[in-house]
Order: C-alpha cells, then sequence, then structure tokens
C-alpha cells in the first residue's frame, strides 16, 4: 500500500475491511471484516516519507489485538473454589452473583460452564461481540477455576479445549465468532467442498490411527474431597489408623475405553477432571460421586478424542486455486490465504485449509 493511501486509513479503528481476490473472476473474492492495524513496514527504496513509497501492512483481527504480546486483558477471576476447612461449600467470593442479597441465596449462584466462560468472554466482548452460547451443555459443575493475572483469550481457551469445543471465526460475518464442538459436522462447511471441488489443486492425506498416535485406555483421574473433615487429620502411623490418611488415596481413577475407530490400539494416556469425588470416614468414595463421575469421565474421553482426531474426521491439509470463503469451524482449524507464484501453470491466489493437530503454518510456531 503506498504511503500515501496508509496515512488516509483510521489506525486505531477495529471495522477496516479488506478484499482479497481476482475481482475479473466470479466467486473468487473473500471480504474480511472487523479488521485493524498492526504496524506498517517500508518496503522500497527512497524515503519511507514519501507518499509514493511501498509498505507491507500487517492487520489483525479482534484475536490478534486479545493475544497481542504488548496487552492481554489479565483476569483477577475465580470460579466455585473449595474452602479447605468446610469442603462441601465453596468459597463465597468465588460463586456467581456475589454478594448476596442473603446467605439462603448462595446454594443458588454456583457457577456453570456456560455462565463461567460468558463471563470470561463478555470481558473481552469490545473485540469478540455478543456471547454466542455453547454447543452443548457439558455435564458437571466447574470447581476450581482460578485465573489470577492470566490473559483472558488463554483463559477462554484453555476452558473450551477442555470441553472439546474452540473459538471458530467467519470474518465474512457481522458475528464473527462463535464457539463451536471440534470435529462435529458442519453442512456449510461440505456445501462449500462441493462448490469448489474444481478448484482443489492438493489434497494432502496421511493415514494417522498407529499405535505411536493414539491410547487405548484414557485414566480419568479426580481428586478427592473428604466428606467428613475439611483436612487430612492429624493421626498416628498406624494400620487402623492408616484409613484417615490422604496419602492413601488422594485420587479416583475411572478406565475409558477409547472410540471403537481405535479399537485395536495401545498405551494408556490420562486426564485430570476438575470434578471431586467425596470419600468418607473410612476413604470410601460416595456412590452418587461416582455415577457423576462416570458419566464426565465418558465425556471428557469423547472430547479428548475429538481434539486429536476431530471425531472421526482425521487429519486433513487442501489447497484450493483462488481466494474462497472457507473459514475455521468444527471441521476446520485453520484457513490460509495467499499467492503462489512458484509455477507458471498455477499462480494466482491460494486457498489453504489444514485440520488436526499438525502444525497447520510454520510461520506461527516460534523457536
Amino acid at each position: 500500500m503506498a504511503r500515501g493511501d496508509y496515512n488516509r486509513l483510521n489506525k486505531y479503528s477495529t471495522t477496516l475491511r479488506l478484499d482479497i481476490g481476482d475481482t475479473t473472476a466470479p466467486n473468487n473474492v473473500a471480504t474480511f471484516n472487523n479488521l485493524t492495524v498492526v504496524q506498517a513496514q517500508c518496503v522500497t527504496r527512497g524515503l519511507a516519507s514519501d507518499l509514493n513509497a511501498l509498505y507491507l501492512v500487517e492487520i489483525t483481527d479482534g484475536r490478534g489485538i486479545l493475544y497481542n504480546d504488548w496487552f492481554k486483558f489479565p483476569l483477577t477471576s475465580f470460579y466455585n473454589i473449595r474452602v479447605p476447612g468446610y469442603p462441601q461449600t465453596f468459597y463465597l467470593e468465588s460463586m456467581n452473583d456475589y454478594p448476596f442479597p442473603s446467605l439462603a441465596d448462595k446454594s443458588k449462584t454456583t457457577w456453570t460452564w456456560t455462565t463461567m466462560l460468558k463471563n470470561i468472554w463478555d470481558k473481552m466482548g469490545t473485540f469478540l461481540g455478543a456471547w454466542p452460547g455453547l454447543p452443548f451443555a457439558p455435564a458437571g459443575t466447574p470447581e476450581g477455576f482460578w485465573f489470577p493475572g492470566v490473559p483472558a483469550w488463554t483463559a477462554l481457551n484453555d476452558v473450551l479445549e477442555y470441553l472439546g469445543m474452540a473459538v471458530a471465526c467467519d470474518l465474512t460475518k457481522v458475528n464473527p465468532f462463535t464457539i463451536v464442538s471440534t470435529g462435529e459436522a458442519d453442512i456449510a462447511f461440505t456445501v462449500l467442498q462441493t462448490r469448489y471441488t474444481t478448484n482443489l489443486e492438493d489434497d494432502l492425506e496421511w493415514i494417522d490411527v498407529g499405535a505411536g498416535r493414539v491410547p487405548k485406555i484414557i485414566e480419568v483421574l479426580f481428586r478427592r474431597r473428604n466428606s467428613v473433615y475439611g483436612t487430612e487429620e492429624t493421626v498416628a502411623y498406624r494400620n487402623d489408623e492408616m484409613a484417615k490418611q490422604w496419602v492413601k488415596d488422594p485420587f479416583f481413577i475411572i478406565p475409558v475405553t477409547a472410540p471403537a475407530t481405535f479399537a485395536n490400539a495401545v498405551g494408556t494416556h490420562y486426564i485430570w477432571s476438575d470434578f471431586t469425588i467425596r470419600t468418607d470416614d473410612s476413604s470410601n468414595p460416595l456412590d452418587d460421586d461416582i455415577k457423576v463421575a462416570n458419566t464426565i469421565a465418558l465425556e471428557r474421553v469423547n472430547q479428548y478424542f475429538d481434539k486429536i482426531y476431530s471425531r472421526t474426521s482425521g487429519s486433513m491439509s487442501q489447497t484450493y486455486a483462488g481466494a474462497l470463503p472457507f473459514a475455521t469451524g468444527s471441521q476446520v482449524d485453520g484457513v490460509c490465504w495467499y499467492q503462489d507464484y512458484s509455477y507458471q501453470e498455477r499462480q494466482g491466489w491460494k486457498t489453504k485449509i489444514v485440520r488436526g493437530p499438525q502444525p497447520p503454518f510454520s510461520e506461527v510456531y516460534r523457536e
């Protein structure tokens, strides 16, 4: 962009628009909204202040602002934190809608997955827009989440990843940011793939279901919560008293077999759950909590495989001719638009889409 044109931009606007593609070809232009300028670098010889000097302009969207190294919107929030001395209750300040009109209301104000994530999202609402809601209601009640001095964007994505979800972005829409369940069906994406089949130039496929890729068993670990005593009793180290020593069994394990797709896999992985299981004064876990834990364990394991294998979709890397309107979502983890002049017969705009934990674009990784 010429320096003169760059000078006319509002450098602090978050509503800039960019059109890329070949305007002479139908269906070959992608329009991106709600962009902002990061910086500009002179790439021509001569005076940088020359109005005709060419500048390479770096732009970003709301996510880039939130993940900016220079400011990351730190949280001071914590959600449903157990009181050590009274393990059946939470710190009042860690509950939703605190302070309460009366103590009788405190049992009705526990944070849910939806209200907790919405609370984090809304702190970044200026850049992400209105809360989009969750694609499904996760099992159980979150507890033990605290983020002192943690970037809001980092906290949001950490919790979503734990639940098998992700923030999806389509900058061609008025409300570009949504939350999706990783690996679920996406009709809009299937329609785009079908529409642009003739534009597909590279379809890099790899088989990634080996013993070195996925485990057969996932052990879900739940921390112990004593239902009788808030803290571990100080008792003599004798066999008849050993049942009251937490070191004997500080957590409860529920093993879950991988989905049928990976029936022949080997190996074991583990996942820590935020849910705590109460134990009686003989260190026996309570039946009601075991039932809840089994539901949560199955959900977390399915979400784990949604993440590493996108349910049954597997990894993907496709390159299409043209600047096409693909977007991230439940079936696409990354989209890149670029110009390629490596081969004369394939010059012009390209759109690359990727899915899976393979490194999508080497440029986003740092040593």
